[in-house]
């Protein structure tokens, strides 16, 4: 008799188990399903090519250029060499930025070469949750 309880209660225990785990999945389906396409929309921006100018980022929180860039050096997280803002050692291989070279032509006649820092969606997704945690949010999302 001690052997037919053990096993009967071993499967209660099983079946009760079997339960909580489709009552489970029975919730995370919907909740999975209502999930998918922020994921693949978030993939795809994370993975797109474009870049985005430190005044578009600004911009979205309705500061300026400036202002970032003096509050992403406060942060310790770029710094400035000439006139081009670049990342500390420590997010320099995240993938967050990139630089596009631009030519003019200077007051002296002769052409000339301007390197710019821009931000890759996974930089201005760096930006976002650095800017969060300080309690800074994107315009779009305040409350009214």
């Amino acid at each position: 008799p001690d052997l037919a309880i053990a096993a009967l209660t071993k499967l209660k225990e099983e079946r009760e188990r079997r339960k909580a785990l489709e009552l489970t999945a029975a919730i995370q389906k919907p909740q999975i399903a209502e999930l998918k396409p922020k994921a693949s929309y978030y993939d795809g921006v994370l993975n797109a090519k474009n870049l985005l100018s430190t005044t578009k980022i600004a911009k979205d929180y309705g500061k300026s250029a400036v202002w970032l860039n003096n509050d992403l050096h406060e942060k310790k997280v770029q710094y400035k060499q000439g006139d081009i803002w670049l990342l500390y050692q420590k997010y320099a291989q995240q993938g967050y930025t990139s630089t596009k070279t631009s030519i003019y032509n200077g007051s002296d006649g002769t052409e000339h070469a301007k390197v710019h820092t821009y931000w890759t969606q996974k930089g201005r997704l760096f930006i976002y949750d650095l800017l969060k945690s300080d309690g800074l949010l994107p315009l779009i999302e305040k409350e009214k």
